[in-house]
């Protein structure tokens, strides 16, 4: 019978809230009992548990246990708490719709992947599953996703420490220097000092950290302020560190260049010419050939995209990539034996 201050009726409540905290901590990883009897005071305070708490948290643990089927472990040698399965006390359905997304990011960074990342977005996913209905899951479990996202395998993986470094510099706006060792460095890595401003990873595998060149040692043909997408996996292990020079307000403006070349009508004939940088302007010929003129910062970049057209493409400025071309071909000469 409930007094008429509600009594019973609140002590229900804070009980199941209590309850409710606690599979929530265990949803953030294995945590001893003291972590997680000092997570629920933190919520709660004086309504959370008891000073000896002990026996109010086994109980807890056995209500989760008994009323939803939670299955949840104890670690002995780290005397941590896992949540292994919800049971019934599902805190997530998703429409089919994300059902099919959930599956197509399954397929496209399966367990064991080798980026370091991809670890952390399987466990996030593993996660999300968790928090579904158990039919759910089943469903999930079955499903197979045709559609794909295609990562390639890349290149070397990736050092741990250094991936950790290049992040905590990007979000902490902080200067960053390491030693890196370029596609033409061909003996020793240069020492580099950059301004860094995102990470990408692209389909083929590669991560690259975007940054702003402020000094590079010995100096090559690096232009101080040039915008560089730097090979994560090509930053030498242990030579990276965090400077205490926070970042400017605004990113340095790297030189730009007015670009312009022509495609040949061969794959400019039906008029759907691709856009790969700021300002394009498309200009299409009776011949069916198109010039193509932007706005470009990045000249190594820039060639290793046109360099995709092959012989079908033809680069009238700037000087500076006309020349790179004019290397690239020579070079290409000497490999194939062109006279």
């Amino acid at each position: 019978m409930t007094n008429p201050g509600g009594g019973i009726k609140r002590s229900s409540w804070l009980t199941f809230r209590r309850r409710l905290l606690l599979v929530r901590a265990l949803l953030r990883g294995p945590a001893t009992s003291a972590e997680l009897v000092g997570a629920i005071n933190v919520e709660l305070g004086e309504q959370g548990y008891p000073e000896a708490a002990a026996a109010a948290l086994k109980h807890d643990f056995d209500a989760l246990k008994g009323e939803y089927g939670c299955a949840i472990s104890y670690d002995r040698p780290s005397r941590c708490y896992a949540l292994d399965d919800l049971g019934e006390l599902a805190l997530l359905d998703l429409p089919d719709a994300c059902m099919e997304a959930l599956a197509f990011l399954e397929a496209s960074f399966p367990e064991g992947s080798g980026l370091p990342e991809h670890a952390n977005l399987h466990e996030l996913l593993r996660r999300v599953v968790l928090l579904l209905p158990p039919a759910r899951q089943s469903q999930h479990r079955r499903r197979r996703s045709a559609v794909r996202l295609s990562m390639g395998a890349g290149g070397r993986r990736i050092d741990p420490d250094t991936l950790t470094i290049v992040t905590y510099a990007v979000e902490q706006r902080r200067e960053l220097a390491f030693d890196y060792l370029g596609s033409f460095d061909v003996e020793q890595p240069r020492r580099h000092r950059v301004a860094p401003y995102g990470i990408t990873f692209r389909p083929e595998g590669h991560g690259y950290l975007d940054a702003t060149v402020l000094e590079v040692t010995p100096k090559g043909g690096e232009g101080v302020h040039a915008a560089i997408d730097y090979r994560l996996d090509r930053m030498a292990p242990g030579s990276v560190a965090v400077l205490p020079s926070v970042l400017p307000p605004l990113r340095p403006l790297p030189p730009s260049y007015q670009l312009c070349y022509t495609l040949v009508a061969q794959v400019a004939r039906r008029r759907d010419v691709a856009t790969y940088f700021p300002n394009t302007d498309i200009a299409y010929h009776d011949d069916g050939s198109a010039t193509v003129t932007a706005t470009v910062t990045n000249l190594w970049q820039t060639r290793q995209i046109l360099l995709r057209y092959g012989d079908a493409c033809l680069v009238h400025a700037p000087a500076e990539l006309v020349a790179l071309f004019r290397a690239t071909a020579q070079g290409l000469g000497r490999l194939y034996g062109a006279t």
